[in-house]
Protein backbone atom coordinates (compact mmCIF):
# COMPACT_ATOMS: atom_id res chain seq x y z
CA UNK A 1 0.00 0.00 0.00
CA UNK A 2 1.03 3.61 -0.58
CA UNK A 3 2.18 5.63 2.46
CA UNK A 4 -0.35 8.37 3.18
CA UNK A 5 2.31 11.08 3.16
CA UNK A 6 3.29 10.00 -0.36
CA UNK A 7 -0.23 10.45 -1.73
CA UNK A 8 -0.61 13.57 -3.89
CA UNK A 9 -4.11 14.84 -4.64
CA UNK A 10 -5.82 12.77 -7.32
CA UNK A 11 -8.91 13.90 -9.17
CA UNK A 12 -11.75 11.41 -8.93
CA UNK A 13 -14.81 13.18 -10.25
CA UNK A 14 -17.81 12.84 -7.93
CA UNK A 15 -20.92 13.12 -10.08
CA UNK A 16 -24.35 13.93 -8.63
CA UNK A 17 -25.88 11.29 -10.91
CA UNK A 18 -24.53 8.32 -12.78
CA UNK A 19 -26.04 9.83 -15.93
CA UNK A 20 -23.75 12.86 -15.73
CA UNK A 21 -20.70 10.67 -15.17
CA UNK A 22 -21.60 8.42 -18.07
CA UNK A 23 -22.13 11.44 -20.32
CA UNK A 24 -18.69 12.75 -19.35
CA UNK A 25 -17.21 9.36 -20.20
CA UNK A 26 -19.01 9.21 -23.55
CA UNK A 27 -17.24 12.44 -24.56
CA UNK A 28 -13.81 11.58 -23.11
CA UNK A 29 -12.33 11.04 -26.57
CA UNK A 30 -12.69 14.78 -27.20
CA UNK A 31 -9.91 15.29 -24.63
CA UNK A 32 -7.30 12.92 -26.15
CA UNK A 33 -4.03 14.91 -26.05
CA UNK A 34 -2.22 13.21 -28.95
CA UNK A 35 -1.71 9.88 -30.71
CA UNK A 36 0.69 8.55 -28.07
CA UNK A 37 -1.09 9.48 -24.85
CA UNK A 38 -4.56 8.55 -23.63
CA UNK A 39 -7.13 10.72 -21.94
CA UNK A 40 -7.93 9.38 -18.46
CA UNK A 41 -11.15 9.75 -16.50
CA UNK A 42 -11.92 8.38 -13.03
CA UNK A 43 -15.32 8.97 -11.49
CA UNK A 44 -17.96 7.71 -9.09
CA UNK A 45 -21.64 8.36 -8.54
CA UNK A 46 -24.83 7.28 -6.74
CA UNK A 47 -26.29 3.87 -7.67
CA UNK A 48 -27.49 3.03 -11.17
CA UNK A 49 -27.84 0.05 -13.46
CA UNK A 50 -26.03 0.62 -16.77
CA UNK A 51 -27.37 -1.60 -19.54
CA UNK A 52 -26.34 -2.31 -23.11
CA UNK A 53 -28.34 -1.36 -26.15
CA UNK A 54 -29.51 -4.95 -26.60
CA UNK A 55 -31.24 -4.85 -23.22
CA UNK A 56 -33.56 -2.11 -24.47
CA UNK A 57 -35.15 -4.67 -26.81
CA UNK A 58 -36.32 -6.93 -23.99
CA UNK A 59 -40.12 -7.35 -24.02
CA UNK A 60 -40.80 -5.52 -20.74
CA UNK A 61 -37.85 -3.12 -20.70
CA UNK A 62 -39.92 -0.05 -19.79
CA UNK A 63 -41.56 -1.88 -16.89
CA UNK A 64 -38.11 -2.86 -15.60
CA UNK A 65 -36.93 0.74 -15.81
CA UNK A 66 -39.91 1.86 -13.71
CA UNK A 67 -39.41 -0.96 -11.20
CA UNK A 68 -35.74 -0.13 -10.62
CA UNK A 69 -36.43 3.61 -10.40
CA UNK A 70 -38.79 2.85 -7.53
CA UNK A 71 -35.91 0.96 -5.87
CA UNK A 72 -33.59 3.96 -6.21
CA UNK A 73 -31.65 2.43 -9.12
CA UNK A 74 -32.10 4.46 -12.32
CA UNK A 75 -31.47 2.51 -15.53
CA UNK A 76 -29.06 4.05 -18.06
CA UNK A 77 -28.16 2.88 -21.56
CA UNK A 78 -24.51 3.01 -22.64
CA UNK A 79 -23.30 3.32 -26.22
CA UNK A 80 -21.45 0.01 -26.18
CA UNK A 81 -22.25 -3.66 -26.01
CA UNK A 82 -22.65 -5.97 -23.07
CA UNK A 83 -25.34 -6.64 -20.49
CA UNK A 84 -26.50 -4.90 -17.33
CA UNK A 85 -23.81 -3.65 -14.93
CA UNK A 86 -24.78 -2.37 -11.45
CA UNK A 87 -22.69 0.51 -10.10
CA UNK A 88 -22.78 2.02 -6.63
CA UNK A 89 -20.89 4.66 -4.63
CA UNK A 90 -18.32 1.92 -3.95
CA UNK A 91 -17.56 1.55 -7.67
CA UNK A 92 -14.64 3.38 -9.26
CA UNK A 93 -15.17 4.07 -12.95
CA UNK A 94 -11.93 4.19 -14.94
CA UNK A 95 -11.89 5.14 -18.63
CA UNK A 96 -9.06 5.46 -21.15
CA UNK A 97 -9.61 7.12 -24.54
CA UNK A 98 -6.97 6.66 -27.23
CA UNK A 99 -6.43 7.40 -30.88
CA UNK A 100 -6.43 4.03 -32.65
CA UNK A 101 -3.14 3.61 -34.49
CA UNK A 102 -2.98 1.60 -37.74
CA UNK A 103 -3.27 -2.07 -36.83
CA UNK A 104 -4.87 -1.29 -33.48
CA UNK A 105 -7.44 -3.84 -32.31
CA UNK A 106 -10.28 -4.14 -29.85
CA UNK A 107 -8.40 -6.90 -28.05
CA UNK A 108 -5.22 -4.83 -27.62
CA UNK A 109 -7.17 -1.99 -26.01
CA UNK A 110 -9.06 -4.35 -23.72
CA UNK A 111 -5.80 -5.99 -22.70
CA UNK A 112 -4.21 -2.61 -21.99
CA UNK A 113 -6.87 -1.70 -19.43
CA UNK A 114 -6.99 -5.23 -18.00
CA UNK A 115 -3.22 -5.15 -17.42
CA UNK A 116 -3.51 -1.73 -15.83
CA UNK A 117 -6.12 -2.92 -13.33
CA UNK A 118 -4.19 -6.07 -12.47
CA UNK A 119 -1.00 -4.05 -11.95
CA UNK A 120 -2.84 -1.52 -9.77
CA UNK A 121 -4.08 -4.32 -7.49
CA UNK A 122 -0.78 -6.19 -7.21
CA UNK A 123 0.87 -4.01 -4.49
CA UNK A 124 -1.81 -5.26 -2.09
CA UNK A 125 -0.77 -8.86 -2.70
CA UNK A 126 -3.93 -9.42 -4.75
CA UNK A 127 -3.49 -11.80 -7.68
CA UNK A 128 -6.16 -10.69 -10.12
CA UNK A 129 -6.82 -12.53 -13.37
CA UNK A 130 -8.72 -11.80 -16.57
CA UNK A 131 -11.38 -14.19 -17.80
CA UNK A 132 -15.13 -14.52 -18.12
CA UNK A 133 -17.21 -15.12 -14.98
CA UNK A 134 -20.40 -16.49 -16.56
CA UNK A 135 -22.43 -16.45 -13.33
CA UNK A 136 -21.67 -12.77 -12.60
CA UNK A 137 -23.31 -9.66 -14.04
CA UNK A 138 -22.39 -8.66 -17.62
CA UNK A 139 -19.99 -11.58 -18.24
CA UNK A 140 -17.16 -10.88 -20.66
CA UNK A 141 -13.77 -12.28 -21.54
CA UNK A 142 -11.97 -9.41 -19.84
CA UNK A 143 -13.74 -9.64 -16.50
CA UNK A 144 -11.23 -9.01 -13.70
CA UNK A 145 -11.53 -11.44 -10.80
CA UNK A 146 -10.09 -11.99 -7.35
CA UNK A 147 -10.53 -15.35 -5.65
CA UNK A 148 -12.99 -16.46 -8.34
CA UNK A 149 -15.26 -13.44 -7.86
CA UNK A 150 -15.71 -10.65 -10.40
CA UNK A 151 -14.60 -7.22 -9.22
CA UNK A 152 -14.48 -5.39 -12.55
CA UNK A 153 -16.08 -5.47 -15.96
CA UNK A 154 -14.83 -3.76 -19.12
CA UNK A 155 -16.62 -2.12 -22.04
CA UNK A 156 -15.41 -0.39 -25.18
CA UNK A 157 -16.69 2.10 -27.72
CA UNK A 158 -15.08 3.10 -31.03
CA UNK A 159 -15.81 6.31 -32.87
CA UNK A 160 -14.79 7.46 -36.34
CA UNK A 161 -14.00 11.10 -36.86
CA UNK A 162 -12.30 12.81 -39.82
CA UNK A 163 -11.25 9.49 -41.28
CA UNK A 164 -9.59 8.26 -38.06
CA UNK A 165 -10.78 6.16 -35.14
CA UNK A 166 -10.63 6.71 -31.43
CA UNK A 167 -11.67 4.23 -28.76
CA UNK A 168 -12.76 4.57 -25.15
CA UNK A 169 -12.21 1.51 -22.99
CA UNK A 170 -13.82 1.66 -19.56
CA UNK A 171 -13.85 -0.41 -16.38
CA UNK A 172 -16.22 -0.47 -13.43
CA UNK A 173 -14.04 -1.55 -10.49
CA UNK A 174 -15.85 -2.59 -7.30
CA UNK A 175 -13.76 -1.15 -4.48
CA UNK A 176 -16.49 -1.82 -1.92
CA UNK A 177 -20.04 -3.06 -2.27
CA UNK A 178 -22.63 -5.61 -1.21
CA UNK A 179 -22.58 -8.53 -3.69
CA UNK A 180 -26.09 -9.59 -2.65
CA UNK A 181 -27.51 -6.16 -3.46
CA UNK A 182 -25.65 -5.89 -6.77
CA UNK A 183 -26.92 -9.32 -7.79
CA UNK A 184 -30.44 -8.60 -6.52
CA UNK A 185 -30.86 -5.43 -8.55
CA UNK A 186 -29.44 -7.06 -11.69
CA UNK A 187 -31.77 -10.03 -11.32
CA UNK A 188 -34.75 -7.78 -10.58
CA UNK A 189 -34.14 -5.91 -13.83
CA UNK A 190 -33.95 -9.03 -15.99
CA UNK A 191 -36.82 -10.79 -14.26
CA UNK A 192 -39.07 -7.76 -14.72
CA UNK A 193 -37.87 -7.16 -18.30
CA UNK A 194 -38.68 -10.74 -19.27
CA UNK A 195 -35.21 -12.26 -19.60
CA UNK A 196 -33.90 -15.48 -18.05
CA UNK A 197 -30.46 -14.12 -17.15
CA UNK A 198 -29.32 -14.61 -13.56
CA UNK A 199 -26.41 -13.08 -11.59
CA UNK A 200 -25.10 -15.10 -8.66
CA UNK A 201 -24.10 -13.10 -5.60
CA UNK A 202 -21.36 -15.65 -5.00
CA UNK A 203 -19.74 -14.72 -8.32
CA UNK A 204 -19.41 -11.03 -7.35
CA UNK A 205 -16.75 -9.62 -5.04
CA UNK A 206 -14.92 -6.43 -4.15
CA UNK A 207 -11.40 -5.25 -3.50
CA UNK A 208 -12.21 -4.54 0.14
CA UNK A 209 -13.65 -8.01 0.71
CA UNK A 210 -10.53 -9.59 -0.80
CA UNK A 211 -8.37 -7.63 1.66
CA UNK A 212 -10.54 -8.47 4.68
CA UNK A 213 -9.98 -8.47 7.64
CA UNK A 214 -7.12 -6.00 7.17
CA UNK A 215 -8.60 -3.77 4.47
CA UNK A 216 -7.99 0.00 4.65
CA UNK A 217 -10.95 2.35 4.75
CA UNK A 218 -12.91 2.54 1.51
CA UNK A 219 -11.97 6.16 0.78
CA UNK A 220 -8.29 5.35 1.24
CA UNK A 221 -8.59 2.49 -1.26
CA UNK A 222 -10.21 4.83 -3.78
CA UNK A 223 -7.36 7.31 -3.44
CA UNK A 224 -4.61 4.70 -3.56
CA UNK A 225 -5.99 2.92 -6.62
CA UNK A 226 -6.42 6.24 -8.42
CA UNK A 227 -2.82 7.21 -7.64
CA UNK A 228 -1.57 3.85 -8.85
CA UNK A 229 -3.57 4.10 -12.08
CA UNK A 230 -2.15 7.54 -12.85
CA UNK A 231 1.40 6.35 -12.18
CA UNK A 232 1.01 3.28 -14.37
CA UNK A 233 -0.35 5.30 -17.27
CA UNK A 234 2.58 7.70 -16.99
CA UNK A 235 5.12 4.84 -17.07
CA UNK A 236 3.11 2.22 -19.02
CA UNK A 237 5.12 -0.78 -17.71
CA UNK A 238 1.95 -2.87 -17.67
CA UNK A 239 1.91 -2.89 -21.49
CA UNK A 240 4.98 -5.11 -21.49
CA UNK A 241 3.64 -7.66 -19.02
CA UNK A 242 1.78 -10.87 -19.75
CA UNK A 243 -1.96 -10.74 -19.13
CA UNK A 244 -2.81 -13.24 -16.34
CA UNK A 245 -5.76 -15.33 -17.49
CA UNK A 246 -8.20 -17.30 -15.37
CA UNK A 247 -7.65 -21.07 -15.55
CA UNK A 248 -9.13 -22.51 -18.71
CA UNK A 249 -9.38 -19.25 -20.62
CA UNK A 250 -8.09 -19.14 -24.19
CA UNK A 251 -6.72 -16.37 -26.32
CA UNK A 252 -9.76 -15.57 -28.49
CA UNK A 253 -11.33 -12.35 -29.81
CA UNK A 254 -14.04 -10.86 -27.61
CA UNK A 255 -17.04 -8.65 -28.21
CA UNK A 256 -17.73 -5.58 -26.09
CA UNK A 257 -18.72 -6.56 -22.58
Amino acid sequence: MIPREACPPVLIENHPTCASGLDRQEHLADAIPDEKRPALLMWRSPPALIVGRGDTRLPRFEAAVEKLAAEGWPVLVRNSGGLACPVSPGTLQIALARRVVPGGTTEALYEELARLLIAALSPYGLEAVAGERPDAFCPGRYDISLKHTKIAGLSQRWRQRSGAFDATTAAALIIDGDPSELARITNLFYRTAGAARVCSAGAVGSMKAALSPHAPETEILFEEIAIRVEALIAAEPFLRSELPLATGDKEEPDDES
